[in-house]
């Protein structure tokens, strides 16, 4: 009789703990670096913060990632947030409400955003422009996307 309730408490934690892994791993923001982290909406002053929106699939925006993970590399005051759009509404949600901050429609990814500038989909020729914008906001302190959000 103990065993069968030792193992029904056991399943009832473990079940509680995936359940739990699931809904923070959704609701994170990563960086690059490590994919850990959390949506902070308070980005730290002393980075260039990049707001990256994404989906699963997106050639595109598979072709964007080494460039942002050489850029973070390269640029140490610079910090990455990227926001899978497709598979978390939660993302979806903070996508929508960054878009609308720039005055413009959420309407594909990639989209990037870093300082006051905003990109949506990716080239060679865009990459350029944005490591321009950033070495720019490096060098002005350009406001972060997450400051737009915050009243």
């Amino acid at each position: 009789m103990k065993k069968k309730y030792y193992l029904g408490i056991g399943v009832i934690l473990l079940v509680v703990i995936i359940l739990t892994y699931g809904l923070v791993f959704q609701a994170t923001g990563g960086t690059i670096k490590d994919g850990s982290g959390t949506i902070s909406l308070n980005d730290d002053p002393e980075k260039v913060t990049i707001y990256f929106f994404w989906g699963d699939g997106c050639s595109h925006c598979a072709a964007q990632k080494p460039y942002l993970v050489e850029w973070q590399q390269k640029y140490p005051e610079i910090e990455v947030k990227m926001f899978e759009v497709w598979k978390s509404p939660d993302n979806l949600v903070i996508f929508k409400q960054v878009a609308q901050a720039y005055n413009i429609e959420a309407r594909g990814v990639p989209t990037t955003f870093i300082g006051g500038r905003s990109w949506v989909g990716f080239s060679s020729s865009m990459a350029s422009e944005m490591e321009e914008y950033i070495k720019y906001c490096i060098e002005n302190s350009c406001k972060n996307p997450g400051d737009r959000l915050i009243k």
